[in-house]
């Protein structure tokens, strides 16, 4: 059972990778899925979050969590005015 929360683990940080990747280049996606993309990354870090640490506190909200990340790695972040 490991081995296969393990596979899902990998597939989730690649989709995630893939949609950073996808959010840094700028004509690849019209405002609406850079919106879509955005918000399906929060769901994703907080899939990985509690996969990597079950009992982690929530210290900082996924909003924030992806914020973060995507700052580090460079990307615009849209507004998100009444979402």
């Amino acid at each position: 059972m490991k081995n296969i929360n393990n596979i899902k683990l990998k597939s989730l940080k690649q989709t995630k990778n893939f949609y950073i990747w996808e959010l840094k280049r700028k004509e690849s996606l019209t405002e609406n899925e850079r919106i879509k993309y955005i918000i399906a990354l929060k769901s994703i870090n907080k899939i990985i979050r509690e996969k990597e640490n079950p009992g982690e506190d929530k210290r900082i909200s996924c909003r924030n969590r992806t914020k973060i990340i995507l700052k580090e790695r460079g990307c615009n972040i849209v507004s998100e005015s009444n979402h």
